[in-house]
């Protein structure tokens, strides 16, 4: 049996293997503090049952996310405290374990094909990687969709892809958009947490002097074409309370009105098949760790031609009534462009 991490996303240590029990613990890699993201792929394990276990909070409320080709995810839907048990039938290799499911770069770039939408360059990654971006539409309105500020944030991916399949089909008239599926590009692929990197992540460098490309690319974009509406699709923290929940970050205490109606909205254009989203459950502006910061939603919204901009945090797993699934992600895509949509319409 081999587990390891040799996969775009991977993160992951095994600590110890006695038997048919695995001990395994993240890597944090360079995130200050603690976070929870992992995923590991096994092979070799045909005809076994293989406990895994990990000694700190790691876990979902549907146990770990499964694929076998890092395209399709379910959840196993069987979880005991922080550990899971797996019966590997015969054939059934590679299989992968995530703690939330994961969103492949190769989706998108399919999802772009099959929509006849070129994928270009924002600009080269720290690592001198190509970074893809979406420039869709044109005229004197510009919007910036921006997803993965913190690379273990896939629930925002398939958020934004719902976003376009929607905006794609029916375009807004007059408005040019730039869309950033992948802002930690490096991240996404080598399997970072993303979140709280030293000496300060993606999301904290709309400062004047940037230290990521894509940040610096983005800030570029804007001040060419201007951003009249920011939206940056966030997950939350690990589970728990409102981190179970759809919400907007609201932050800014002069816009509450505009939120109020993007919000109500919002509730309007939901699908029962979508993630389900209530107004109440927002995080107010000033409030615990919504405070001013260099994000892209803040700065965004502080520039002198945007009507609004704001942070979407998707739950990672959801609640019993309300659970998530990639497409139930994606039909609320769908309702927030409409969302958006009509927003500008009035």
């Amino acid at each position: 049996m081999k587990i390891h991490q040799n996969f775009t996303g991977g993160n992951i240590r095994v600590k110890e293997i006695s038997g048919d029990t695995v001990i395994l613990e993240n890597e944090l890699r360079d995130t200050e503090g603690d976070w929870f993201y992992w995923a590991f792929c096994v092979e070799g394990a045909e005809d076994r049952e293989i406990a895994f276990k990990f000694e700190s909070k790691r876990l979902g409320y549907w146990g770990p996310a499964v694929s076998h080709d890092l395209k399709d995810w379910h959840w196993l839907d069987s979880v005991d405290g922080e550990s899971f048990t797996y019966r590997f039938g015969s054939g059934e290799s590679p299989v992968y374990f995530a703690h939330n499911m994961l969103y492949h770069p190769d989706r998108f770039i399919a999802f772009a094909e099959s929509r006849a939408l070129e994928v270009s360059e924002l600009c080269r990654s720290r690592k001198g990687r190509s970074v893809p971006c979406l420039h869709i539409g044109d005229g004197n309105r510009s919007i910036i969709i921006t997803a993965r500020h913190h690379a273990c944030e896939s629930t925002g991916s398939y958020v934004m892809e719902g976003v376009l399949e929607e905006l794609t089909t029916s375009p807004i008239p007059n408005t040019r958009i730039l869309c950033v599926p992948f802002v930690d590009y490096d991240g996404v692929l080598d399997g970072d947490q993303g979140k709280s990197r030293a000496p300060h992540d993606h999301n904290r460098d709309y400062t004047d002097a940037p230290i990521y490309p894509e940040v610096a690319a983005i800030r570029t974009h804007a001040d060419r074409y201007g951003c009249n509406f920011g939206f940056d699709l966030h997950s939350p923290y690990h589970k728990g309370g409102n981190n179970d929940r759809i919400f907007i970050v609201r932050n800014k205490v002069e816009k509450l009105e505009k939120f109020d109606r993007f919000s109500a909205l919002l509730e309007s254009e939901l699908t029962p098949d979508a993630m389900q989203y209530k107004k109440e459950n927002d995080h107010p502006p000033l409030t615990g760790w919504n405070q001013p910061s260099p994000n892209f939603a803040f700065t965004s919204n502080s520039r002198p031609e945007c009507d609004l901009a704001f942070t979407l945090e998707s739950a990672y797993f959801g609640t019993k009534e309300n659970k998530v699934s990639a497409e139930r992600l994606i039909l609320l895509g769908k309702c927030f462009a409409k969302a958006i949509r009509k927003y500008i319409g009035e």
